[in-house]
């Protein structure tokens, strides 16, 4: 088996200097800091890198992208989709940054790498210049982590939850 077919991308993509736009960072460093993560498993703040974070699709087999989203739902709706809901759903609207995730899959694929890809996010509700997510959003964070959990468990990756300090 290659070595990219036994590792793991969760990466967050946002801009947080604009509140709830950076949730995706802000999720997946919540997902750090509250599970153990197994041995290939990397956690990656994406920032605004945009197209430019095609490299990773060379690199690892499974991604897991975490994001702002704009799908007409109320703000904090969690929205969860596979790959093939990127690219043949409705165009979906990232925040800011405009990352481009069917152009991301689109370059990876005619470069020959297939790897398999779930976003999950959730509608921002304040997206005004600001370093700290709205209360709404925040709030989000362990659901959007436990989303992650399961996303990886599909991938049969076991992350675990850590206890708490009593």
């Amino acid at each position: 088996m290659a070595e990219r077919d036994k590792k793991a991308l969760v990466i967050g993509i946002g801009n947080i200097l604009l509140r709830d736009e950076g949730l995706g960072v802000r999720a997946v460093e919540f997902f750090k800091e509250n599970y153990t993560l197994p041995r290939g498993v990397e956690c990656v703040d994406g920032g605004t890198a945009g197209l430019s974070l095609s490299s990773f699709f060379r690199e690892y087999k499974r991604i897991i992208i975490v994001d702002a989203v704009s799908s007409g739902g109320p703000p904090g709706a969690i929205v969860r989709l596979g790959k093939d809901g990127l690219q043949k759903g409705p165009p979906l609207k990232t925040t800011a940054h405009q990352l481009g995730i069917k152009e991301l899959l689109a370059i990876a694929e005619f470069e020959g790498y297939r790897s398999q890809v779930r976003l999950i996010g959730a509608v921002p509700l304040d997206i005004s210049p600001g370093l700290e997510l709205t209360p709404l959003i925040k709030s989000k964070l362990p659901d959007l982590a436990s989303a992650i959990e399961e996303e990886l468990k599909g991938f049969g990756i076991m992350a675990r939850k850590k206890k708490k300090d009593a």
